[in-house]
């Protein structure tokens, strides 16, 4: 069988032997970091030696790289969140109704109906009656508890009116309308623009 011989203690490193290689070795990982990895990756060149090589060359064309990518990123993240907010905008500022109510009135009977909307906006409005004219208000109420009231337009035996309506204040604002006529009176409305809802309040 063979038998392996074993080192003696003169074969063996010695503890200065070992302690100097540990040292060169991280001498030259040091070296290689600053005259290498550090030009090549990242442009940084300390000593110069990096740029006779042409290594700092590479690390500048990959820190460009890194820093165009970065910045595309960000543009595109600003970019969806501007298009976004400006679409939400969008629906909230062009909200765009159209309704078409047709309701018949007794004789001595009332109705009123109205659209909910925010201050400033706009709606455009039309209504006729078949048959007979009817004695009407066009007029905005405020939310409950405002105590806001405001008349736009009102006429007596009228058969048609056209128009737009700008609201004054948030609230509902709209028609009243009476028959005076011994028979029943059709109104025809129609609306469009700017409003939340329309709705029958009398």
């Amino acid at each position: 069988m063979f038998n392996a011989q074993q080192p003696t203690e003169k074969d063996l490193p010695t503890s200065a032997q070992l302690l100097k290689s540990t040292i060169i070795a991280i001498l030259v990982t040091i070296i290689l970091l600053v005259m290498v990895i550090l030009p090549a990756e990242y442009g940084t060149d300390p000593t110069g030696v990096g740029k006779l090589l042409g290594l700092k060359e590479m690390g500048d064309i990959k820190m460009s790289l890194l820093e165009e990518s970065q910045n595309e990123l960000s543009q595109e993240n600003n970019t969806s969140s501007i298009d976004s907010d400006s679409l939400d905008k969008a629906m909230v500022n062009n909200t765009i109704n159209n309704d078409v109510v047709e309701i018949t009135i007794e004789p001595g009977k009332a109705i009123e109906i109205k659209l909910e909307i925010k201050s400033g906006s706009l709606v455009q409005y039309e209504w006729k009656t078949i048959k007979g004219g009817l004695n009407y208000n066009l007029h905005g109420d405020g939310y409950k508890g405002s105590q806001k009231f405001i008349s736009y337009k009102k006429g007596r035996m009228v058969q048609s009116d056209s128009g737009e309506l700008q609201a004054e204040f948030d609230g509902y604002h709209g028609w009243f309308w009476r028959n005076r006529e011994e028979f029943s009176v059709t109104v025809i409305l129609q609306t469009s623009g700017d409003y939340i809802q329309i709705k029958q309040m009398l």
